[in-house]
């Protein structure tokens, strides 16, 4: 009998102590990426705008490749290129 009544009397002091102030701070906005997307697609800013990028961003996508993936929308992106910078192996 008396463990029921420390039970109901443990549950009911758990139940009366609330969850915190109804005035909770709103939650932060989530970061921005690092590498932003161009705008309406799905390729890094850094690719249009370095060769070192396009290249980054082609053996990401290469490595991360499945056949079950959704296409990859490139939209008018145009990967940057560089006639003076030598290839990365």
């Amino acid at each position: 009998m008396r463990s029921t009544i420390l039970i109901f009397s443990a549950a009911l002091l758990l139940a009366a102590c609330g969850s915190g102030s109804d005035y909770a701070d709103p939650p932060a906005p989530p970061p921005a990426p690092a590498d932003p997307p161009v705008a309406g697609t799905m390729v890094p800013t850094s690719a249009t705008t370095s060769s070192e990028g396009a290249t980054t961003f082609v053996r990401t996508t290469s490595v991360a490749a499945n056949d079950g993936d959704e296409p990859l929308l490139v939209g008018d992106a145009v990967l940057a290129s560089s006639d003076t910078t030598e290839p990365s192996e």
